[in-house]
């Protein structure tokens, strides 16, 4: 009987490490982020690399903001974040579950390079056909939903300290580059500890939306058939185009992880086997850093 005690002791003592082990925690930013999508200032390429949907993303605190950046793997998942829009919800698992979203809205009339016989054009761009007036390209938006103080719709030039922010790097390369600030306050309300909510567990979720025929139809046609492939599905077209072409190297994060797992690993056939332009969604389980 006491040997079978302990085994089932063994058992949940395991079963509650595994668990654990899997929540990261933010790294600690001790000098206030500069939102303005370059994101030069956050030093190494992403931490984290989600191998279904292609992305790399890090997310980092302060005693007053969490920071969270998001970097397309390549220019299809550029194309599906921008042309569809994507979700970014944050969940506290406290004894009452609290769910606040930032959903991006579709960018209609982003400009990408355009690719001729695989190399990016200099000066041609991709433009949609029903812009009268190709310069000019709408503000990024995103609506805010759940938070404590901030909701509604804002804009990438809203950069109020106190508030929700983020901006997208201008970059023809990186047009998929987020850079998001959240004030601990709209998570948490005013006169937080951090010591105290250091110890609630969190999750992030990124969604991204599935796109429409008609939009695959319009990127398949303005880049002169590099993409092949029927339905929703990308095989391994763009030939040329650099990023897709690396093998074992996606903008220079190693792939082949698993979804969500630190960025690090050795390729298990990367993006060899196609990739989809349906919706698709992962999460990371996280705890903020108290500076320790």
């Amino acid at each position: 009987m006491k040997k079978l005690i302990q085994i089932t002791l063994l058992g949940v003592l395991s079963l509650f490490t595994s668990a654990f082990a899997q929540v990261s925690i933010s790294k600690w930013q001790s000098q206030p982020m500069v939102i303005d999508g370059d994101g030069s200032d956050w030093g190494m390429l992403p931490r984290f690399f989600n191998s279904e949907s292609n992305i790399k993303y890090e997310f980092r605190n302060d005693d007053k903001n969490l920071y969270f950046i998001l970097k397309a793997g390549d220019r299809a998942t550029q194309m599906q974040l921008l042309k569809a829009g994507f979700s970014i919800r944050f969940k506290l698992k406290t004894s009452t579950p609290t769910k606040m979203e930032i959903i991006f809205q579709p960018n209609k009339r982003t400009e990408l390079p355009q690719m001729i016989n695989g190399q990016e054009g200099g000066s041609q761009r991709l433009v949609d056909k029903s812009v009268s007036q190709p310069d000019i390209v709408l503000k990024d938006t995103a609506m805010l939903v759940g938070f404590q103080y901030t909701n509604g719709l804002i804009t990438s030039e809203k950069k109020d300290e106190n508030s929700i922010c983020f901006a997208r790097s201008k970059s023809p390369r990186d047009l998929a580059y987020y850079e998001i600030r959240v004030p601990l306050r709209e998570l948490f309300r005013d006169n937080y500890k951090l010591s105290t909510i250091a110890t609630v567990s969190m999750q992030l979720q990124v969604n991204v939306n599935d796109l429409s025929m008609n939009e695959i139809k319009k990127m398949r046609g303005k880049m002169g058939g590099g993409m092949h492939g029927g339905g929703r599905g990308m095989g391994e077209g763009m030939h040329g185009g650099g990023e897709m072409n690396r093998g074992n190297e996606i903008g220079g994060t190693e792939i082949g992880e698993m979804p969500g797992s630190e960025a690090g690993g050795e390729s298990q056939g990367g993006m060899r086997g196609g990739f989809s332009m349906e919706r698709k969604s992962f999460s990371k389980d996280f705890m903020l850093s108290n500076g320790k």
